[in-house]
Formats: structure tokens, sequence, C-alpha cells
């Protein structure tokens, strides 16, 4: 069995900032692919969009830290169909994948039956039906989101107040969604519930840097392993089985709203999962490959 660890080439536009170690942010790569060699699997890193990749000389291609598709979205779609379409199995699934590429996922959550954030989505053209939402809502505290990205990249945080400013400095057709800032994220934090193989493998709870309101570590934010009561894990759990799609890997990041967990996220391509907070869980990745590729 042979299997392909995909990354990106290069980091994402977005970090526009220096990170002196770049490596460190594919521990979790090293550590997936080590896992593998343990339970004499070869497995390799490999760039998504390197041409010159055979994929039928691979069992496996599981997306892991692809983090630069959102700057090529089409190219990615087009890649991972090719893949799709090889003797090579894609993991996530590409009917999974191409759904999660895209925020509008979060319209079809809800219709599912599984809590989200509330949202309002559009362009600038669609400034005063956004406002109207807004107003009827009584939301005061906003974020804006693009519709495609990743990381926190181009997450605005605002109030209703300003909401106007922010939506005319967008750039045409970029569509965004507006939501209400949840404040438990700046208390009790935001919790990732990372599923491997369809079984909760472990929880993080991810805290925001102080003055700011996004929950990831290229931001300053801390990440640290925590326990959850079995009622919050019965509820996530609810949530995955709603989902039509055969997962090896998913990550919902939920955060409290009302006295209930709703869901900010659901990431199924490129999520970080910190195997480094959970003893074992990088195995347990790797098992679940394992046994995909060996039904296929």
């Amino acid at each position: 069995m042979r299997v392909a660890v995909l990354r990106c080439e290069r980091l994402p536009g977005f970090v526009t900032w220096e990170i002196p170690d770049v490596e460190s942010l594919f521990a979790d790569d090293r550590a997936l692919i080590a896992a593998f060699a343990e339970r004499g699997v070869e497995a390799e890193p490999v760039a998504w969009n390197d041409p010159a990749t055979d994929w039928d000389s691979y069992d496996g291609a599981l997306l892991r830290s692809t983090w630069d598709y959102v700057d090529h979205l089409v190219d990615f779609i087009e890649v991972t169909t090719t893949i799709d379409r090889s003797r090579c199995t894609l993991v996530n699934p590409l009917d999974a994948v191409h759904w999660n590429a895209d925020k509008h996922y979060l319209d079809d959550l809800d219709r599912l039956g599984v809590p989200i954030v509330p949202l309002v989505r559009g362009t600038r053209a669609d400034s005063a039906r956004i406002h109207a939402r807004v107003a009827d809502a009584g939301w005061d505290e906003l974020v804006l989101k693009p519709a495609v990205g990743v990381g926190g990249s181009g997450v605005v945080r605002t109030d209703a107040g300003s909401l106007a400013h922010v939506l005319d400095g967008l750039p045409s057709g970029l569509e965004v969604m507006v939501q209400p800032f949840a404040d438990a994220i700046l208390d009790e934090g935001e919790l990732s519930f990372v599923f491997l193989g369809e079984v909760l493998s472990h929880v993080l709870r991810k805290h925001p840097a102080k003055g700011d309101f996004r929950a990831h570590g290229i931001y300053g934010g801390t990440v640290a392993a925590t326990d959850v009561g079995p009622g919050d894990a019965a509820q996530v759990a609810a949530m995955l089985a709603r989902l039509p799609f055969d997962l090896v890997y998913a990550r919902f990041d939920v955060v409290r709203v009302d006295g209930r967990l709703a869901v900010l996220e659901l990431e199924l391509i490129e999520p970080m999962l910190y195997f480094d907070r959970a003893p074992g869980s990088a195995g347990r990745l790797a098992d679940a490959t394992i046994a995909l590729l060996a039904r296929s």
C-alpha cells in the first residue's frame, strides 16, 4: 500500500508575515507519515498541485495540509477530480471535499438539522438586504467571513453601525457571510471535536490571543486538549451522523450559543488535527485510512 499525504507547495497568499519555522506547521504530516511507516505502509508528502505526480502509482491520496487551495480553487477542484478518476482513492471523498470547499455548506447543515451560528450571506450589492436581516435579528457585534477561506483569512470583526462601511469596502462580487459574534469564544473558547474513522478521537479548546478574536494559532491563539461532558460529545456526534458522507476525518469547530453547541466551521479538507496534543491520534488516522483503502 502506498499513500500520498497531500500538502501545499507554499503557504496561502494571506500569510504575509514571516514565519521563522515554516516546516513546524507540517508536524501533523510528519507524525502521520511515521504512523503509516509503523504499520508497514509507504507514505510520503506530495504537493497537491505537482503536475508530475502519477496518481495511479498511489493507492490513496490523503488531503492534509493543502492550505493554499483557496488561492487556486479551480485548479484544486480539477486536481481532486483527476485523483478521483484514477485508481487512487481520494481521502476524504470527492463529493465531501467539493461540498466543503465553499461555506455554502453551512446552509446545508442548517437544512440537515445541524445547529449553526446564524448567518446572512451576500455581496456588497446586497448591502440593504444584509442590513435589514441584521437589524431584524438584533445583532450588534458582528463577524464577516469570505465564503471561501482558511485559517481566518479575510475575517473581520465589526458592529452593526460600521457594517455599511465594511461592506462598501469589499471587492465587487466577493461573497461574505455576516454572523453575530459569539461571546463564548472569549471565555469558554472555541471547541474543536476531531473525529477519526467517524469516532471521536480528541477535543481541543482554542482561545484567541488578548485583543484578538480569531482562535487560530497563527494569530497567537492557544490550543490545548480538553475534556468535555458526555452531553456535548453526544451533541457533536449527532451532527456527524447527519452528514451523507463516508469520512475518514472531520473537525467540527463549535461555540456555545444560547446554551447549546453550534457549528462555526466544519473542516473536511485541510484541518490541523494537533496530533501532538492527543497521543495515538496520528495512528488512529492512519488506521482509518488503511481500513478505507483495504475496502476500496
